[in-house]
């Protein structure tokens, strides 16, 4: 019998491989859905602490098992650590901008106007897919309102809240669901109507509880306080998910740890509702995980003889330390999905634009 290295390398091989064949995953298609899960100032440091104070254990938190991770730059256009307006502008446009601006670009010339850009929200609205925004802090604040809206100053809630019921593409943001009831209240009395109204008119039902998401087209939950978020987010999927094209998500949890037992305590929320979601979205839904900037929190102690919970003390920073304030360090990129291989090593912000579009399987207009 004749050895021929080649063949024989090549059977050696296809025979060290055939038992993984069938386990081996196939080739990633296109993803039908994107769902983004943003930790807004949830950095590495705190998720590390937020995961051991619940759990007393590293890495124990759902987010840190996901397939596909990858570091990501925060910076802004004009400065090096970034607020949540221009933070999330890059990831929704692929874009960079000044602090304070909401998916606008600054003037290029002297005396020339802010370029409103293109969201990936609006890409799915001209596209037909439905949409939902879904928060724990105002509606009308930096993170959601990047995904809709057009402002130069993100404190122009007024603006904000015209835009929501007066969409560039498409009819508009399909489930809203967060804080700023009052804010709404106000900001529709101020032009002679009232929320109520404004929105029913824009076909919404509108109300303050989010059981009411349930078999509504569209639907606008304004409250000023907290709610369940897995409730929420599973009846928000259930209505989006009629729509044959499919659906985008994107939904906030506040994690600043200026308080750092409530930001730590949306830490586990967070990781609680991405895990029950990863098991309920389908295999064609690409899952992000992200923050729009970090923290400046920082585990300094305890001993691993009892529970973290145990020795942690708010007024001590002999465990965990807070200066309150963003920082500039790259957070994580944690993904699932048709299009996660895509997340990996170093790269900046607005590359996740660039990700979901692909994985959505479209094209940037310009």
């Amino acid at each position: 019998m004749t050895f021929h290295p080649r063949k024989n390398l090549r059977a050696l091989l296809l025979a060290a491989v055939a038992p993984f064949a069938a386990t081996a995953p196939a080739m990633a298609g296109e993803a039908r859905n994107v769902i983004v899960f943003l930790g807004d100032a949830g950095g590495v440091p705190t998720l590390s602490a937020g995961g051991i104070l619940a759990h007393d254990r590293p890495q124990s938190l759902f987010i840190q098992s996901m397939p596909n991770i990858a570091l990501s730059d925060t910076s802004a256009l004009d400065v090096w650590v970034t607020d949540s307006a221009a933070g999330m502008t890059a990831i929704m446009t692929g874009r960079k901008t000044n602090n304070a601006m909401v998916s606008m670009t600054p003037a290029t010339t002297p005396g020339g106007k802010p370029t409103s850009i293109k969201t990936l929200l609006e890409y799915a609205e001209q596209r037909g897919l439905s949409t939902g925004v879904v928060t724990n802090q105002p509606i009308w604040d930096a993170t959601p309102a990047a995904t809709f809206a057009h402002v130069a100053k993100r404190s122009d809630k007024d603006a904000i809240f015209a835009q929501m019921l007066a969409p560039r593409f498409g009819n508009g943001v399909d489930i809203l669901i967060g804080k700023g009831r009052a804010d709404a209240l106000a900001s529709f009395a101020a032009r002679g109507t009232s929320a109520d109204k404004a929105f029913g008119k824009a076909g919404y039902r509108f109300g303050e509880d989010p059981a009411l998401v349930a078999g509504a087209t569209r639907a606008a939950v304004l409250r000023d306080s907290d709610f369940a978020p897995t409730p929420a987010v599973e009846a928000t999927i259930a209505q989006l998910a009629k729509n044959p094209k499919g659906y985008f998500l994107m939904v906030e949890w506040d994690m600043h740890t200026d308080d750092p037992r409530a930001g730590l305590r949306h830490v586990v929320e967070m990781d609680d509702m991405i895990r029950r979601i990863h098991e309920i979205a389908g295999k064609d839904t690409l899952i992000l995980f992200t923050a729009d900037h970090s923290f400046g929190l920082r585990m300094t102690g305890g001993s691993r003889d009892k529970p973290l919970a145990e020795q942690y003390d708010p007024a001590s920073k002999s465990v965990i330390s807070v200066e309150p304030s963003h920082t500039g360090e790259e957070v994580v990129v944690a993904a699932s999905g048709p299009g996660a291989e895509q997340v990996h090593g170093f790269m900046p912000n607005t590359r996740l634009f660039d990700i979901m579009l692909s994985a959505l399987g479209w094209k940037r207009d310009e």
